[in-house]
């Protein structure tokens, strides 16, 4: 699988005349990704991943496990910013 996916992006690098390394990696990525969940179907293997706000089980067999709902952050109303420093007295 390694080997098919330097070649993929080998070529993307190739085609392009001024590549733009992000789009490469992003490509590269998603592909590899994608064999990846494919290699774990045919192995039986459950895939977690994150849908909207909930962590969900794929099960080999189709089935969808909800695992948790994913909280927001939470905002602070003390007025407290990134990088004050705090002083006990």
């Amino acid at each position: 699988m390694k080997s098919k996916i330097a070649r993929f992006v080998i070529k993307q690098h190739k085609e392009k005349l001024n590549p733009n390394e992000t789009d490469i990696l992003i490509k590269s990525a998603s592909r590899s990704s994608s064999y990846a969940i494919r290699e774990s179907k045919a192995l039986g293997l459950t895939i977690k991943s994150i849908s909207g706000k909930k962590i969900i089980e794929k099960l080999p067999n189709g089935e969808i496990k909800i695992l948790r709902d994913l909280q927001g952050k939470h905002t602070t109303e003390i007025g407290l910013k990134k990088g004050m420093v705090l002083c006990r007295r």
